[in-house]
């Protein structure tokens, strides 16, 4: 039996054992089972419904095995089966494979700060990375660090207010890497008080976003798990002390975020939101309140619940979580990552 994938283009071909050859429009190849889980091949990634469906009866008398491995299938058909890879350093350590091996991904305002280190950790993870920024001279340095990691680097100096060069970056930054797996958007215009501060949020936090994410979405939709992640705030969810455009507008990315989870879940892409609360890094927002402003940076201190500001780092994991196919049935969700500084319940 052989069929192509609707949406990735991909040949699936069932083979005499059960299992299932997959061969990309690209020419890359992998041999997998009933479950997507990689046997052998260049190819190293495959739709788990799709090797699930043509897998047929081969599929039935292997579900004894998925069980025993931890496998489940939800109405007869194969979960995502995520393998536990046992680490090199510790024989009896299990590690996730978030299965980024290889993915395309692009991230805007990416030169430093969240948008640096969701770039370096999507490279660790095996990705090549794009990414933009407005100075050439951080893009230069984050680019070596970048390399330095293992991967493929594309950057472009762009101010994502401008749409045609935003869009222009996203063709150009999804050609030189052979496509695109991930969308970021990160890019913000930061806070202000003031009737001066609404057209820039609303140019480069929201328009940013929804011209992103419309430039992309062919590339994402060619991609075997296309993921968009925006970057939002906790200053969307509960006053912040300051009436201003910022949490508006990291409001409106919550709510674009949901609809087009919806409009473009078809298109084999997930769409999903992380929400920093109050993050602290060298030469960011909150050294700067801190420097300034002591007394109010100690206030936001005390209402983290684990006692300090959260880092890039952490951020970014949860980014790198949502974006993988680790998180494939995560989608239109909005992840709240502030060490407890919100106290809503949200249900």
């Amino acid at each position: 039996m052989k069929l192509r994938h609707p949406l990735s283009g991909a040949v699936y071909t069932v083979r005499d054992d059960g299992n299932i050859d997959v061969e990309a429009r690209d020419g890359r190849s992998g041999i997998f089972d009933a479950n997507a889980v990689w046997i052998s091949g260049e190819l190293r990634e495959a739709d788990p419904h799709f090797t699930g469906f043509i897998g047929g009866p081969a599929l039935q008398s292997r579900r004894a095995a998925v069980a025993s491995a931890g496998g489940s299938t939800v109405y007869g058909v194969p979960a995502p089966n995520l393998s536990l890879q046992r680490s090199a350093n510790d024989a009896g350590r299990r590690e996730m494979d978030l299965g980024l091996e290889g993915r395309k991904a692009l991230i805007t305002a990416a030169s430093r700060g969240i948008g640096l280190a969701i770039a370096q950790t999507l490279a660790e993870q095996g990705c090549d990375v794009a990414i933009c920024a407005r100075g050439k001279e951080g893009l230069e340095t984050a680019a070596k660090d970048l390399e330095a990691r293992g991967a493929k680097v594309f950057t472009k100096v762009v101010d994502v207010s401008d749409g045609d060069a935003l869009e222009a970056f996203i063709g150009e930054a999804a050609d030189a890497l052979g496509g695109l797996d991930v969308f970021v958007s990160n890019a913000s215009a930061g806070g202000g008080p003031g009737l001066q501060g609404w057209q820039p949020a609303f140019e480069i936090d929201v328009m940013g976003a929804v011209r992103g994410i419309s430039a992309a979405t062919p590339h994402l939709a060619a991609s075997e798990a296309g993921s968009v992640v925006l970057i939002s705030s906790t200053a969307a969810l509960e006053y912040l002390g300051v009436p201003q455009a910022y949490n508006a507008m990291k409001a409106a990315l919550i709510t674009l975020a949901s609809d087009m989870s919806q409009a473009l879940a078809p298109q084999g892409i997930r769409v999903n939101v992380v929400s920093p609360g109050p993050i602290y890094f060298e030469g960011g927002n909150w050294e700067m309140i801190k420097q300034a402003m002591p007394e109010m940076y100690e206030n936001a201190v005390k209402q983290c619940a684990i006692g300090r500001m959260g880092t890039p780092e952490e951020v970014a994991r949860a980014v790198v979580f949502l974006s993988s196919p680790a998180a494939s049935l995560i989608t239109g969700s909005n992840l709240v990552a502030d060490g407890g500084f919100t106290k809503r319940a949200a249900f």
